[in-house]
């Protein structure tokens, strides 16, 4: 099979691991009605309390570089936790500020979102992000032409090809690079539950299942030349009995030659091509 892109340094395929620091933020934007009480906030709070230094134990322990997407209220309630993160090197991206549904929102609205959260990002990890993910949830026609006119260098939201690809919008000054995600590399939608998530109130998925999905994906990346993108949440997947999933999948990554790269990196890489 002819591969589609060459990657750097001779590897066979890429990987990039996104780190998604919704804690609490996430059930709020659901149902703030139902999930803003102390007990249903807790699980959310679970993942800067408990969950986030078991993730960082992991990738230092790998010696992999992750996308942190963070929404910019994380970053006002949390600072010193996001000062970790920098400290350790990774990379700190724009998810939302308060983990907004973008598809309910105007224009404007989204404007203001994306303004406020890369200013809030900006000033307390220390760096503009060039990097954006959507937050679960929808957009509307005119989010993408948004996201790059607020001069982002890449979004990672999108699930239309197994590789990056330029984003030519008409009016823009440059092309962004689109870092294409899948659902079943996500980890919230298998483990979080909550009093409507999800919807008919299915049960957490089996770990061993789970993580046999993982392996599968990455394997056939890796055949195929593709970028393997992971997605995982401090809150579900940093619980003891579930960090064996995402340390036997840092351990395939990191023992194949797989180029493990930031968002930023990867998308320079592909624009440079």
């Amino acid at each position: 099979m002819k591969k589609e892109i060459v990657w750097p340094e001779g590897r066979q395929s890429a990987a990039m691991v996104c780190i998604m620091l919704d804690a609490e933020f996430i059930w709020l934007s659901m149902n703030r009605e139902l999930y803003d009480t102390p007990k249903h906030r807790s699980m959310g709070e679970y993942g800067p309390r408990r969950g986030l230094a078991r993730v960082l134990e992991a990738l230092e322990r790998f010696h992999v570089k992750a996308t942190f997407f963070t929404p910019g209220a994380f970053a006002e309630n949390y600072p010193e936790l996001l000062e970790e993160v920098v400290q350790a090197g990774h990379e700190i991206a724009l998810h939302g500020y308060e983990h907004e549904d973008f598809a309910k929102l105007s224009p404007e609205e989204q404007r203001s979102v994306l303004r406020r959260g890369i200013d809030t990002l900006e000033r307390v990890a220390g760096k503009k992000p060039v990097g954006f993910r959507l937050p679960e949830g929808g957009c509307t026609e005119e989010t993408l032409q948004l996201i790059q006119e607020a001069g982002f260098l890449y979004d990672n939201s999108f699930f239309d090809h197994d590789i990056p690809y330029r984003v030519s919008l008409p009016g823009a000054a440059e092309d962004m690079i689109e870092i294409p995600t899948r659902w079943e590399l996500i980890d919230f939608p298998y483990l979080a539950w909550g009093d409507s998530f999800p919807a008919g109130n299915a049960r957490i998925a089996i770990y061993d299942d789970v993580l046999d999905n993982w392996l599968r994906e990455l394997n056939a990346d890796y055949d195929m030349g593709f970028c393997y993108v992971l997605s995982l949440t401090p809150q579900t997947i940093g619980s003891p009995g579930r960090m064996f999933m995402m340390n036997t999948v840092l351990e395939q990554l990191t023992r194949k030659n797989i180029w493990v790269a930031t968002g930023e990196e990867i998308a320079r890489y592909v624009k440079s091509l």
